[in-house]
């Protein structure tokens, strides 16, 4: 839960991109960031209510996505006229932002994984009774 919320908290809490002085936080600065935030935030409900560890997977997987995606190409702001470049430089929320949807993925793939190997442990033992 805690790497949930510290991806939701990094949308807005530092700057994810700076363009010369102009540093915006995630939510400012794209909408990839607003589409992580929602699947932290599925992820999330998902895993206060405990319910389905595969969409938890998905949950994760899709989030991490949606900050890879923006960190690979960040953003131009609308000055990229005519193959003008814009000297976008990442920021350090963003690099957290990414390490924590990273980490949350790995969390829910092992919290999948023992679940599945928790289901096969009493199915075995309901045929050994």
């Amino acid at each position: 839960m805690a790497l949930a919320l510290g991806l939701m908290a990094s949308v807005f809490a530092g700057p994810w991109f700076a363009l010369y002085r102009y540093s915006p936080n995630g939510w400012h600065a794209t909408w990839w960031a607003r589409l992580a935030l929602l699947l932290a935030l599925v992820y999330l409900v998902l895993v206060v209510l405990d319910l389905s560890p595969p969409l938890q997977v998905a949950a994760a997987a899709l989030a991490g996505a949606a900050v890879a995606f923006r960190l690979i190409w960040p953003p131009d702001f609308g000055l990229a006229f005519d193959g003008l470049a814009v000297p976008t430089a990442r920021r350090p929320a963003s690099w957290v932002a990414l390490g924590l949807a990273l980490a949350s993925l790995v969390l829910a793939i092992v919290r999948w994984r023992s679940a599945d190997e928790r289901s096969r442990s009493s199915a075995i033992q309901d045929r050994a009774a």
